[in-house]
């Protein structure tokens, strides 16, 4: 019998964070579930330490890719292998609280039209010290309507972190999933806000930690990252706010059949120009076809005169004060 949540968690050279990762899916109040690692040709201990993992749970599932694919294709292989009717993506160096699955089950449970719940997350450094709790700024993302939904999604500063959070399996059937670019977790969450609510538990369960491996903190270049997200792009020119706009775009027409939220969700689009700085990220892109380091250093002057980092930047500046005490 399918277990009733799946928790697919993709890894490379993972051996330093894992343990507590997958101690802590071990530790849930909610025992109905299966743990997908698919390990993406690792050459670090991971593939020992998760065998034996699996050894002594028979819901901990091991699997090994033969080369590193790049990280969307092995998130995508960790949805297909799994089987339960929710899923929950988890990186191998987070780590959940005993509650988290049973909190975000019974919110899903009690809200039916909801297709994704994700608490608050609190943020914590390499050695699992706090650096603080981030509320997600996706004011509307909770609405009963799809317009205001996916404006909230596409409009707002945020860190995405939605993607990690639990999925009616439905709602994540038949759609994007993580696609092959910087951004794509952006463009997951604006299709999924036009199939259903995106609610928020009021409670920090979900530790993330924020460290220099870090794929936001290790991959900077658009080359680097574009190899990160899929091992065969190496080499290739990659415009992903571009490509982010586009997938914006056509997912409008794909899941919405009423001609009038269509129009304001393509209206929104209009006013995506000039919400966040878009239209500079997009000249940005085209520059660093030719300039590779134009994305590193707008992205600097971004987060140090303008606004910090959406969620580990937001959360520490936060923080700050109380330090101080």
């Amino acid at each position: 019998m399918p277990p009733f949540v799946s928790v697919g968690m993709p890894i490379f050279n993972g051996a330093r964070y894992a343990p507590a990762a997958i101690d802590s899916v071990l530790a849930q109040t909610f025992g109905d579930w299966e743990l997908v690692i698919c390990d993406n040709a690792s050459t670090d201990d991971t593939e020992s330490l998760c065998r034996s993992y699996a050894q002594r749970d028979p819901r901990i599932k091991y699997f090994r890719n033969p080369e590193n694919l790049g990280a969307h294709p092995n998130y995508g292989l960790a949805f297909a292998r799994s089987q339960g009717r929710y899923f929950k993506w988890a990186a191998h160096d987070d780590v959940l609280q005993p509650a988290y699955l049973e909190t975000c089950l019974d919110a899903l449970e009690r809200t039916p039209d909801a297709v994704v719940c994700q608490t608050f997350l609190e943020y914590i450094d390499a050695e699992g010290r706090r650096v603080g709790i981030y509320d997600s700024k996706l004011r509307g993302a909770d609405s009963a309507d799809a317009a205001t939904r996916f404006a909230a999604v596409i409009l707002l500063p945020h860190p995405a972190y939605e993607v990690m959070g639990v999925f009616r399996r439905s709602a994540l059937e038949g759609g994007l999933l993580l696609q092959s670019f910087h951004g794509a977790d952006r463009a997951l969450l604006a299709e999924l806000s036009l199939r259903g609510r995106m609610i928020q538990v009021r409670e920090p369960l979900l530790q993330v930690r924020d460290h220099e491996e870090r794929y936001t903190q290790s991959q900077i270049r658009p080359k680097d990252r574009a190899v990160w997200h899929d091992t065969r792009l190496k080499g290739k020119i990659s415009l992903p706010t571009w490509r982010l706009y586009a997938e914006y775009c056509a997912m409008v027409g794909r899941n919405l059949p009423s001609a009038a939220e269509r129009r304001r969700c393509y209206l929104h689009l209009l006013r995506w120009w000039w919400h966040n700085w878009n239209a500079a990220r997009m000249l940005v892109d085209l520059a660093s076809v030719v300039a590779p380091n134009t994305v590193v250093y707008a992205e600097k002057l971004k987060h140090k005169y303008i606004a910090p980092q959406p969620g580990a930047g937001d959360a520490a500046a936060k923080a700050r004060p109380d330090r101080t005490k």
